[in-house]
């Protein structure tokens, strides 16, 4: 089994109270790894704000035996410094490189990070950023990271207010099927958008593995917007390529996947 270490840091200022730190490690412990015999082992787990931002998810920080950092500001209007703090600690990690960081998390929205974000991958580091949807196409973000994940999808649902009417229920079910497909078209557009940019730095009449195309995408799709589309996958994005007839695909003698700019 091979180990792989990882560092976590939450910037409790900058996350909503409902995070569900279960559901981030369970992601980050089964998926997202280079092979199956990868093991993800949280060998540094710190959180940084201040008091009140401590208590939203104090209970949560303590089950996972994170070292819980309070930043007070020094006055009434002066920024927290829990963007620093973080950043000097994951900085003395290089230094004293003992144990060895392989994948450094940041949990934040604060783009201040993107400084020791990008100082560690010059250090050879893979990095992930979990991040508010909103903020996530950033290209501050998409530029300093290997992935992005989404803070909304590990973020713990509201329980069903019974007082409130059948009628009143069923407005507010309405409202959400009216947004969704407009927030999904969006997703659409900007999917099709990366693979169509993908697409065309293909060499004309060269076959080429469809894994390779996957990490080309990926490359340009951090924040995994794919998966909050209506295509939801690789797969039914580049059939849609290929009934508009832009790529041909077919398995090799291998039986691997591959696809190539269509001839008509």
């Amino acid at each position: 089994m091979h180990r792989k270490n990882n560092a976590i840091y939450v910037d409790l200022e900058n996350i909503p109270a409902n995070l569900d730190l279960k559901n981030l490690f369970d992601e980050l412990t089964l998926k997202h790894n280079a092979n199956a015999d990868e093991e993800n082992i949280f060998v540094i787990k710190m959180a940084c704000g201040n008091a009140a931002s401590i208590k939203k998810i104090e209970k949560q920080l303590a089950e996972y035996n994170f070292t819980i950092r309070d930043t007070p500001s020094i006055t009434t209007n002066y920024k927290n410094r829990a963007d620093l703090i973080i950043s000097l600690e994951a900085l003395e990690t290089i230094i004293i490189n003992n144990p060895v960081i392989n994948r450094y998390v940041f949990i934040t929205s604060d783009s201040d990070f993107t400084v020791i974000m990008e100082a560690l991958r010059k250090y050879g580091k893979e990095v992930y950023l979990v991040t508010k949807e909103s903020v996530s196409d950033k290209p501050i973000f998409n530029n300093c990271c290997d992935e992005i994940l989404i803070m909304e999808s590990f973020q713990t649902k509201p329980k069903a207010d019974d007082s409130k009417s059948p009628d009143a229920n069923k407005e507010k079910e309405k409202e959400i099927t009216k947004s969704e497909p407009s927030h999904v078209k969006k997703n659409d557009r900007i999917v099709e958008s990366i693979m169509r940019k993908v697409i065309d730095s293909m060499e004309p009449d060269i076959w080429q593995l469809v894994s390779y195309i996957g990490i080309k995408f990926h490359q340009m799709d951090k924040s995994r917007t794919i998966e909050r589309s209506s295509f939801k996958n690789l797969g039914n994005l580049l059939s849609k390529f290929e009934q508009e007839k832009v790529i041909e695909r077919k398995i090799n003698d291998k039986g691997h996947p591959e696809i190539k700019l269509s001839n008509n």
